[in-house]
């Protein structure tokens, strides 16, 4: 028997909103990712790909990025680090920052 995937324990509006998220960073749409990500994370406050999503799409709107808290959910390797740090580099080159 195969294990269980993190989406499996999620309720289905759960996985609904990071599937809603993702659709509109991946067509481009910041602000609509952006503004839902920070709905959703409201109802969801710990969830880790709001939080990551949430985290590139103020970088892409020139919204503040609360690097602690992206750091948190990256964590220190794989591909969540890998996220944040894009996220900062990203968010820093919005700043002015190389």
């Amino acid at each position: 028997m195969r294990p269980k995937l993190k989406r499996e324990e999620m309720p289905i509006d759960q996985v609904m909103a990071v599937g809603l998220v993702w659709g509109h960073l991946r067509a481009r749409q910041f602000e609509q990712a952006y503004l839902l990500a920070q709905g959703c994370l409201r109802v969801w406050p710990d969830e880790r790909n709001l939080i990551l999503m949430h985290g590139y799409a103020a970088a892409e709107v020139l919204e503040p990025v609360d690097a602690a808290r992206l750091r948190a959910a990256g964590g220190d390797a794989g591909a969540g680090a890998d996220w944040t740090r894009l996220v900062l580099r990203r968010a820093g080159a919005a700043e002015g920052r190389p």
